[in-house]
């Protein structure tokens, strides 16, 4: 994931946080709101409430990769923050990425796969 399409700024994510839309699964949340850029940005963030430094970055890195994989599917001109809950750590990938892909079929980001 390129840094350019990532949120960085604080005021940027609390903004996201506050005025965008919310969906939640057992090991993540998603919060989204609408940009006017041609590309998504992502902010990935994990609380003290997962564990200590080492637990948090893992947490982070797995939501990561995960978005990479989702990244082409998805509709442009969002700002997405993931937000990690505690049962990231102890869910194994596949459901990870199985519920990852329920939050973005929850909030219609999914492009329409033409066969």
């Amino acid at each position: 994931m390129k840094r350019s399409s990532r949120l960085t700024r604080s005021d940027d994510i609390k903004r996201v946080r506050g005025e965008g839309t919310s969906f939640a699964q057992e090991t993540m949340v998603l919060v989204l709101l609408p940009n006017d850029l041609e590309e998504n940005r992502i902010a990935v963030i994990a609380g003290r409430s997962i564990g200590g430094a080492v637990q948090r970055n893992l947490a982070k890195r797995r939501l990561r990769s995960a978005f990479q994989g989702f990244q082409y599917e998805l509709q442009k001109g969002y700002d997405l923050v993931l937000i990690a809950r505690r049962p990231i750590l102890k869910t194994d990938y596949q459901s990870f990425l199985n519920e990852l892909r329920v939050l973005f079929k929850q909030a219609e980001l999914l492009k329409d796969k033409v066969c």
